[in-house]
């Protein structure tokens, strides 16, 4: 495996077995693909979305700080730079949102599960004066992330050879929980001097906790867009292999291809328990040292989250049932789960909403996280194995 492989949606009306079969062996081998001709994702959409995200991270510091993420408790809004000298393999700052909702109630109401607080709530916008395309192309982008997410859904478990309809117990197409991100990475001459060759050294390391390698674990899948080079999945053979660009919004070559109106779909843990294995979480990270010096690279994931009531019950199967090749047991509070993650990744908006809910939540959290990790890593191996008994002849 040369490349992550692709899956042309156009396929769906010419020639849906190539479709499925394609789409089998993206997530089976890989656990990530490129979706192309991805409907209502197309060049001139992408143009427009990736122009107005741009706008906003542009905009002056103080600007961006009044849509702080830390003024709601709905992991909505603006988050700072990570600082130059931290040691860590990336400088990024990033914008969540959501579907603009009213809230379901208090966010410190504890009659109510916490992922009914958390992740229910209205978007914090910037003022709609200084950048007045920014929330309609976010609230198109949404839209249309959606749609291509439920239909994909139920492709991906037609392609397990299970009912479609299986997706549809945990996914609600009206009442979604989801998260979505802008990401702004910083190429290396962002991180102080005297770190530099840290960072191309851990980089250069399969594995390194300064570089940020992880899965996606609350998530069915994940889909992204970016405009610059940067990610990289563990996939094929188990090494780090190039993803491409979906949209060029830069002039010069890129050291990876661009694929026009595409889409980067990967795993996610959910997917990983529901398939029982049979399509993976897959091991991803943003490499700094691949954006171009002085540049700049954007990235737009958004995340489909299952229900969180009850267990995970494999699709086609009628009841629950520990799974420790995947990492997950029966009767974990996977709402919980999901909010810790956040929480974590985002400490001013946990410190000033959510402090004492995530002292209570992060033990279990990161246990979890070790052992879907560890799956995801194990299958990976395993993929790596075929690989080479493959190219032995045997």
């Amino acid at each position: 495996m040369k490349q992550i492989p692709a899956v042309d949606w156009r396929d769906l009306e010419t020639d849906r077995n190539k479709f499925l079969e394609d789409l089998r062996y993206a997530l089976a081998e890989c656990g990530f693909l490129i979706l192309t001709n991805a409907p209502g994702l197309d060049d001139a959409f992408q143009q427009r979305a990736f122009r107005e995200v741009r706008g906003f991270f542009d905009s002056p510091m103080d600007f961006k700080k009044e849509s702080s993420i830390a003024n709601s408790p709905y992991v909505r809004g603006y988050s700072l730079p990570t600082p130059p000298d931290s040691g860590r393999g990336q400088v990024i700052e990033s914008f969540q949102y959501g579907f603009d909702e009213a809230p379901l109630c208090a966010h410190d109401d504890e009659s109510q599960p916490i992922h009914e607080r958390f992740f229910r709530g209205p978007n914090t916008w910037p003022d709609s004066e200084r950048l007045p395309g920014f929330k309609q192309a976010l609230n198109d982008l949404n839209a249309a992330y959606h749609r291509l997410t439920l239909q994909l859904g139920e492709l991906i478990v037609e392609s397990l050879g299970e009912d479609p309809a299986e997706f549809r117990r945990y996914f609600n197409v009206d009442e979604p929980y989801l998260f979505a991100s802008l990401n702004h990475n910083f190429s290396m001459d962002a991180i102080v001097p005297e770190k530099r060759d840290l960072v191309r050294d851990e980089y250069a390391k399969f594995s390194s906790a300064v570089t940020g390698a992880h899965i996606d674990g609350p998530p069915f899948i994940a889909l992204l867009i970016n405009d610059r080079p940067g990610l990289q999945v563990v996939a094929g053979e188990g090494r780090w292999m190039n993803a491409p660009v979906t949209c060029r919004t830069a002039a010069g070559d890129y050291n990876v291809p661009v694929i026009p109106g595409s889409v980067i779909i990967n795993t996610g843990g959910s997917l990983m328990h529901l398939s029982e294995g049979r399509y993976s979480a897959t091991v991803h990270r943003v490499n700094t040292t691949m954006i171009p010096d002085g540049d700049t690279r954007i990235s737009m994931p958004y995340f489909l989250l299952p229900t969180m009531e009850g267990d995970l019950i494999p699709f086609g199967k009628s009841g629950a049932s520990t799974n420790d090749d995947v990492g997950y047991n029966e009767g974990r509070d996977r709402g919980a789960n999901a909010a810790a993650n956040l929480m974590r990744t985002y400490p001013k908006l946990t410190g000033r909403w959510w402090a004492k809910e995530f002292v209570a939540l992060k033990a279990a959290q990161q246990q979890e996280e070790k052992a879907e990790t560890e799956a995801a890593l194990k299958l990976a191996a395993e993929r790596g194995d075929r690989y080479h008994e493959k190219s032995n002849g045997s």
